[in-house]
């Protein structure tokens, strides 16, 4: 019984091993293995990759097992790729240049691509990711004119719902747990942190000497999006009084005075700058969101809508490359 045992599971090993035939999940794990030696190892490529070590780790073990060869060396001496790492390396780049130009050709004889792609974004998306998105939307408009691009704002349960119900093709929010129905593609990370009005009873007795516990003792305007772990146990303890999905309206009851909110630091600038807000224990309550872009699993993708993706992608995953080239000049 034994025997045969281990005759199967070395026979579903062996079907495992790379045949020559690429799928999308051995391109999406070569992508990691890339953005891996271009950054010199698993530590620096967390940023780049909005992923975490382990899950890295866990990729590039599976890619080694569909090449049947270690294909890099980590450990206290450094990161290193063996021989065959190289060779997959070098090959993994012609591989993506070739795929790149095939899409151009494609692009270039596919000219009337017609149709209709929709999309449902997160409520004040453009302050945090204008840049990307709007070089995106030229690119498509661009590439294809013919195309009609409808976009709608919503709550992040909004975008969710709408995403489930075929109200669009693609949405972008905040939504950290997983969804079965719902693809989800990280694209970037906003910070979060912690901030009052003047008129809070904690800016009028003052902020220096504060405690975590005596900042919990007042009342936080809650985001829409709770269930991620990380956000969920910066603010255990807080008293949860008011809630508001847009924020907009968070930033309105947190200038009240009557609340304090987490708000992402380049929307609370303007009003940290004039004095109306103050920020709260900045080396302790600190956390992120992470968006999405997503969309059903079972829905058939239009080909307008696979294309709007891809460029989307595209533009997000160089924003994230020209962020990580500035956080290395800084350093």
């Amino acid at each position: 019984m034994e025997s045969k045992l281990k005759k199967v599971t070395t026979a579903a090993r062996t079907q495992q091993v790379f045949r020559g035939a690429i799928s999308d999940g051995d391109l999406r794990l070569m992508r990691v293995f890339r953005t891996v030696v271009e950054n010199g190892g698993f530590t620096a490529a967390e940023v780049a990759l909005n992923k975490s070590k382990s899950a890295i780790s866990l990729d590039i073990a599976h890619l080694e097992q569909r090449m049947g060869t270690k294909l890099c060396v980590r450990g206290r001496a450094g990161f290193r790729l063996t021989d065959e790492g190289q060779i997959v390396y070098l090959a993994a780049l012609q591989l993506f240049n070739d795929v790149e130009k095939f899409r151009d050709r494609v692009a270039t004889a596919v000219k009337a691509l017609t149709g209709r792609v929709s999309l449902l974004l997160v409520d004040n998306l453009v302050s945090v990711a204008a840049g990307p998105m709007t070089r995106a939307i030229a690119e498509f408009v661009r590439r294809h004119p013919k195309v009609e691009i409808t976009m709608e704002s919503a709550t992040p349960a909004g975008v969710e719902q709408g995403i489930l119900e075929g109200e669009a093709d693609l949405g972008v929010s905040v939504v950290p747990r997983e969804i079965a129905a719902i693809e989800m593609i990280p694209l970037f990370r906003e910070e979060l942190r912690l901030y009052c009005s003047r008129g809070h009873e904690l800016a009028q007795r003052g902020l220096s000497g504060l405690t975590p516990d005596e900042v919990k003792e007042h009342r936080l305007v809650m985001p829409g999006v709770t269930e991620d772990p990380a956000f969920g146990a910066v603010v255990a303890g807080f008293r949860k009084d008011a809630k508001a999905s847009n924020i907009d309206c968070r930033i309105l009851l947190v200038l009240s005075g009557a609340f304090l909110g987490f708000l992402p630091p380049h929307f609370a600038d303007p009003w940290i700058e004039s004095g109306e807000l103050l920020e709260v224990m900045p080396d302790h309550f600190r956390t992120e969101n992470t968006f999405y872009v997503m969309f059903k699993k079972s829905a058939r993708q239009s080909a307008a809508a696979s294309a709007f993706l891809s460029i989307l992608l595209s533009h997000f995953e160089k924003a994230k490359r020209m962020e990580v080239t500035k956080l290395g000049q800084l350093v």
